[in-house]
């Protein structure tokens, strides 16, 4: 007798590029139970993107539908029920929040789905664009099954505060392989080889898109401070983004050309997080940010603003300051925690087990609420 067929969970997201809600993903993918539950992507994008090769491998399916924008409102609706008509998945998980009530309600009316609503973020600062996405993203509200935040703050800023007090709301930890970021000495060398820079020299870091929330031209000011201080500092900065020119201008502005290096999208982060020795994020507003948890879990003392969730800090080497203190406040932060006496390393990764961010504990979680409500 055969073994029966795998649930098949359709991910509803953007682009499966190497961004925080698609590697979260991703990580939950590789870890889950594949036998009993596989994966497949309905994305908003036709090119080919960072983890489409693999998930093809894992057995996933990669589905596309236009980019939906207020003006093609109609087409997407459109196109949501054409494809939910053609593909019955038992369980649909909508990690896009701008159109999440026409996708999801979609797939209750055309083939009776388990719907997800899943937040990966506290609101950003509130612009005309992000004033328009509250208001289009909040009908989500009562369309939805059940309701997944990162942190709770995260889902009350999506969901509402009565959703996420009911019984349908879960916290699920950004999870992490805290084992594969385990502090490395050997990949520090080799990183800090790779680049040419000297096995002794200050190396400060940060990891997340190039994008405006991400607050890089500050976390440049701050690094200008720092370098006054320790000249033959670097700044490693990994990822890609829309605002990659911008701040490449900044760089160059401020005269930071030789000191700072663009390292693109990376397949080998720990790596990376073994040669710096402090961690610098900016960040405006944040739902979590994995690229924290992982940075503590490689032992770096780690320097934070308060748009970061409280639930982000595993670590006593990791501190937070208010962007309102200023780039001289925040550099001198960042120096103390260079000079500080750091412990051992090695045994980092630990804090993020402790903690509850083990990706094995949160793929059994959502396998379980996968398999309760599969309706097949």
């Amino acid at each position: 007798m055969s073994a029966p067929s795998p649930i098949r969970v359709l991910h509803v997201i953007g682009a499966m590029d190497r961004g925080g809600a698609e590697t979260l993903v991703m990580n939950l993918y590789r870890h889950i139970d594949r036998n009993a539950i596989q994966f497949d992507f309905l994305v908003n994008e036709e090119r080919t993107c960072d983890y489409d090769a693999e998930i093809e491998e894992l057995g996933g399916r990669l589905y596309r539908i236009p980019r939906f924008a207020l003006a093609n409102y109609l087409t997407y609706r459109s196109a949501c029920r054409k494809f939910f008509r053609r593909n019955a998945h038992p369980i649909v998980h909508g990690h896009i929040g701008f159109p999440a009530a026409i996708y999801l309600q979609c797939a209750k009316q055309q083939n009776g789905a388990f719907t997800i609503a899943h937040s990966h973020a506290q609101n950003y600062p509130l612009s005309p664009t992000e004033a328009v996405y509250r208001i289009v993203s909040n009908r989500v509200r009562g369309k939805a099954d059940y309701y997944l935040g990162c942190s709770e703050l995260a889902g009350i800023d999506r969901f509402g505060r009565s959703i996420v007090e009911g019984g349908h709301f879960h916290v699920l930890k950004n999870g992490i392989d805290a084992q594969a970021i385990r502090f490395d000495p050997n990949e520090r060398r080799r990183i800090r080889s790779e680049l040419g820079i000297d096995d002794d020299a200050p190396i400060f870091g940060h990891v997340g898109r190039l994008t405006p929330i991400k607050n890089h031209s500050f976390l440049l000011d701050v690094f200008r401070k720092v370098l006054d201080e320790l000249p033959g500092a670097r700044l490693l900065l990994v990822g890609r983004g829309e605002a990659e020119d911008e701040i490449r201008q900044r760089v160059c502005d401020l005269g930071l050309s030789d000191a700072v290096l663009f390292l693109g999208v990376r397949d080998d982060v720990p790596a990376v997080l073994s040669a710096m020795d402090v961690f610098v994020f900016t960040s405006f507003r944040e739902g979590l940010a994995n690229a924290t948890i992982e940075a503590q879990a490689s032992g770096l003392p780690c320097l934070l603003s308060t748009g970061v969730p409280r639930l982000a800090q595993i670590s006593r080497t990791t501190e937070f300051a208010d962007l309102s203190e200023g780039a001289h406040a925040w550099a001198q932060k960042a120096l103390t925690l260079y000079r500080s006496v750091r412990p051992d390393r090695s045994n980092a990764y630990l804090d993020a087990l402790s903690a509850g961010f083990d990706i094995q504990e949160s793929a059994d979680w959502l396998a379980d609420l996968y398999l309760a409500n599969s309706r097949s």
